[in-house]
């Protein structure tokens, strides 16, 4: 008996290999984002079939409730899940469901919005001299740090000029790493 409902579950739900990757790779990203709770929650969702009712979801994904509402929300405001409601005897349930037809656009989205923000973060880094405490690790730009005497105005830290040649080349190879899987996405990159 639970095999056959396994079966069926598995046939009302089944997904090409694109679609498989998109919703694999955005599970990931929401993991990256929100944190292992979110990735639980996106999770038990397409392990329902695209579809999990709220009442249940949190129990069913071993979350509190409250954090999966939470959880909900925002990956509602990403526009990757839509609620209805559904009567099922005398209660209504909420029903959360993935948009399929939105997963693409959604990944590539959040992937060049953030690549945008490396970038800018990459020619900050670039274009100034940065200088760093070594007790709370603020940073600060050159003339902030002549401002105070080359003090954290923090902790009184004499402050250290950052290396900025490691971060520089993290910021390129996620770029990097992004580029290329947009590129496998089948989108142009600059």
């Amino acid at each position: 008996m639970v095999r056959k409902r396994k079966r069926k579950e598995e046939q009302k739900f089944k997904l090409d290999k694109r679609t498989q990757y998109y919703l694999n790779t955005l599970v990931d990203i929401i993991g990256k984002m929100y944190g292992d709770t979110a990735r639980k929650v996106i999770e038990h969702i397409i392990e329902s079939g695209g579809s999990a009712p709220e009442e249940t979801l949190g129990r069913d994904a071993g979350v509190k409730s409250n954090e999966a509402r939470k959880i909900l929300q925002k990956l509602a405001n990403e526009a990757l899940l839509t609620c209805r409601g559904k009567k099922v005897g005398d209660k209504v349930l909420h029903f959360w469901t993935l948009n399929l037809d939105q997963v693409e656009g959604i990944l590539v989205n959040r992937l060049k919005r953030t690549r945008e923000k490396l970038e800018t973060l990459l020619k900050y880094e670039e274009e100034n001299i940065l200088y760093e405490c070594p007790t709370c690790g603020r940073k600060y730009t050159l003339d902030n740090a002549l401002d105070n005497d080359f003090r954290c105005p923090y902790d009184d830290t004499i402050l250290m000029e950052t290396n900025k040649e490691e971060i520089i080349e993290l910021l390129k190879k996620k770029i990097k790493e992004i580029d290329d899987e947009l590129r496998k996405l089948g989108v142009r990159v600059a």
